[in-house]
C-alpha cells in the first residue's frame, strides 16, 4: 500500500493562523482566500488536512475551547481565595473586553453567528458556558463557606448572572463602546459579590 506525500506544514499553526482569522472576522466573514493566505497553505492542502470550512471552523473552535478559554476559566483555580479568583477571572474578562485588540469571546461570537443553524457547534459552545458557569458557581459556593461571601448571595443565579455579564461585555466589546463603559459595568458586578 502506497502513502501520500507527508505534510509539509505544522497543522497545529495552520489551525491557529486559521481561529485568528475566524476569531476576528466569523465564519460569514472569513473568505477562503484569507484563510488560505494566513494559513500558509493552497485550497488542495488545507482540504486534506481539514475537510471544508466548516470542519475548519469546528476544528478551530475546539482548539480555541481547548486552549483560550480554558486557560481563562482556570483563573479560577489561582492562588487567592474563591471569592478573590472569581473576582480576579471577571476583571480579567473585562481587561480583554476593553482591549483595542480584542476579538471578543470566540464562544460567545458563534453562539451568536450560528445560533440554531449549526446545531453540533451550538451545543458544543452551550457545553463550554455550562462547564465555565459550573465552574464559577462552585467558586462561589466555596466562597459562601468560607463566609468571604454573603449568604444573601445565590451562588446558582450569582454564576449565570456572571456568565450573562461576560457575554454582555463581549457584545459592548464587539460594539465599540470603549474601556469606560465595559469597565463601568464590571465595577457593577463586582460590587454584587
Amino acid at each position: 500500500m502506497t502513502r501520500g506525500r507527508p505534510r509539509e506544514f505544522d497543522e497545529k499553526k495552520a489551525l491557529e493562523a486559521a481561529l485568528e482569522v475566524f476569531w476576528r472576522k466569523g465564519y460569514e466573514g472569513a473568505s477562503c482566500d484569507e484563510l488560505l493566505s494566513a494559513m500558509g497553505l493552497n485550497a488542495g492542502s488545507m482540504y486534506a488536512a481539514f475537510g471544508d470550512k466548516q470542519a475548519l471552523y469546528d476544528k478551530a473552535f475546539e482548539l480555541y475551547c481547548e486552549t483560550v478559554f480554558s486557560k481563562g476559566a482556570a483563573a479560577l483555580d489561582g492562588p487567592g481565595t474563591p471569592l478573590e479568583n472569581v473576582k480576579a477571572m471577571i476583571q480579567g474578562i473585562s481587561d480583554h473586553m476593553s482591549s483595542p485588540e480584542c476579538k471578543g469571546c470566540f464562544v460567545g461570537n458563534t453562539l451568536i453567528e450560528f445560533g440554531a443553524e449549526n446545531k453540533e457547534i451550538a451545543e458544543m459552545a452551550r457545553r463550554v458556558m455550562k462547564h465555565f458557569q459550573t465552574a464559577l458557581e462552585q467558586k462561589l459556593k466555596a466562597a459562601q463557606e468560607s463566609g468571604e461571601l454573603s449568604e444573601n448571595v445565590a451562588p446558582t443565579e450569582m454564576a449565570l448572572f456572571l456568565v450573562n455579564m461576560a457575554q454582555g461585555l463581549n457584545v459592548m466589546a464587539r460594539a465599540n463602546a470603549g474601556k469606560e463603559a465595559i469597565q463601568s459595568i464590571t465595577q457593577t458586578a463586582l460590587a454584587m459579590l
